[in-house]
């Protein structure tokens, strides 16, 4: 493979003219978690990044998560909960422009992510064994573990929307033109942890591109988050039907 042609990742291109995660911040380099809070969420997240329905690829800078640990890391609650979480990163060239790079199968190439579990600086990787069952092990910063588990990446072009001047409409989201971008996608699964058991450990997402037989591309790690339980309180069943009436008041006295 060229030099010319050498891939790295950055967060998704949306984000290149926002202030908090421009092109100069080390936040420009991360996978995106975004944070959807409806049954529709892949709709929206669709709708986002198509510029349909009053939505606008800029919009993709309000949908992180909400919620944050005393440590600040992120926490991400379970379906149950109706919120359903994705990570977001753009593949590209590192040579001027930044074009998307998209990954050759012929060549070997193919685009995932992982989840590394971190700790005392270190990171883990999540190994699967027999069903409902694997371990965490040791792991090397831009190495794959054997058996690691990978998490699919699936592409979604990414509309004109930029306005005149931005870091995003050079590189390619001009409002008004065709959009050159593509978004790399993928669902963030969160099992169910009991409430009352707290938050889990700390974990990072690296998207990833392998390169048979060359050494794979990591993307930096994301923002740390954790694994929560229901988000509290419990979200009550919606009622569809008319509210009962307040029960009367009990009599005064004691009760025979």
């Amino acid at each position: 493979m060229s030099g010319r042609e050498e891939p790295r990742w950055l967060a998704p291109a949306p984000l290149w003219s926002d202030g908090t995660v421009g092109t100069g911040s080390d936040l420009a380099l991360s996978p995106w978690i975004t944070e959807l809070e409806n049954e529709s969420f892949f709709d929206e997240f669709l709708a986002i990044l198509g510029g349909t329905g009053g939505r606008s690829p800029a919009d993709l800078a309000g949908t992180g998560p909400k919620l944050s640990g005393e440590d600040g890391s992120f926490r991400l609650f379970t379906p149950t909960s109706h919120f359903y979480n994705l990570v977001t990163a753009s593949l590209v060239c590192h040579r001027p422009g930044i074009p998307d790079h998209t990954p050759r199968p012929r060549l070997g190439e193919r685009a995932f992510f992982v989840i590394r579990l971190i700790g005392d600086g270190a990171e883990s990787a999540f190994v699967p064994g027999p069903p409902g069952a694997g371990s965490w092990v040791p792991a090397t910063a831009g190495v794959l573990t054997p058996g690691e588990r990978e998490l699919p990446l699936h592409p979604v072009p990414v509309a004109s929307f930029a306005p005149s001047g931005t870091a995003a409409a050079t590189l390619g989201m001009a409002a008004g033109r065709p959009s050159t971008r593509t978004v790399l996608y993928g669902y963030i699964p969160v099992p169910f942890r009991d409430a009352d058991s707290g938050d889990g450990p700390a974990h990072v997402i690296h998207a990833v591109l392998a390169r048979d037989p060359c050494p794979p591309v990591f993307s930096a790690p994301s923002h740390p988050f954790r694994l929560a339980g229901q988000y509290p309180p419990v979200i009550p069943t919606v009622r569809t039907g008319p509210r009962p009436a307040d029960p009367p008041d009990p009599p005064e006295g004691p009760t025979p």
